[in-house]
């Protein structure tokens, strides 16, 4: 009997264990974990350097209207803070160790931020009619 309730507690174990790890990589692969798209909103090109918390840093020319997509994994926990042609800008939104897709949108005066979570989908607007 010991080695039944052994045997049965070692391989719940393992199997909570392996699902665990499962969800670690469909997170990472399919819901977008730690995708950033960047869009610019300005009149004129910019050079963007992006600081995370984990002291990580993100550099890119951003023409106007144009928009980078880039994955970046460990941000740490906090704000980004946002540069625009060697200039701080801002420090935006909050990041964690698990992102869904973050947005930036970086217009002239001011700097967006707003995360995509794909795994909640919307429910449909209501349907109204008119009498």
């Amino acid at each position: 009997m010991a080695k039944a309730i052994t045997l049965f507690t070692t391989s719940t174990l393992m199997i909570g264990i392996l699902a665990w790890i499962a969800r670690g990589v469909y997170d990472h692969h399919f819901m977008m974990e730690g995708a950033f798209h960047v869009v610019s909103h300005s009149a004129k090109a910019q050079e963007v350097l992006l600081k995370f918390p984990s002291g990580k840093t993100k550099a890119f020319n951003l023409k106007p209207g144009a928009s980078t997509d880039f994955r970046l994994m460990e941000t740490g926990e906090g704000s980004i803070a946002v540069s625009l042609n060697g200039k701080p800008r801002a420090t935006v939104g909050y990041v964690t160790t698990m992102n869904g897709i973050v947005v930036l949108v970086i217009g002239d005066k001011t700097t967006s931020f707003s995360q995509i979570f794909p795994a909640l989908k919307p429910y449909p607007l209501a349907q109204t009619t008119r009498r």
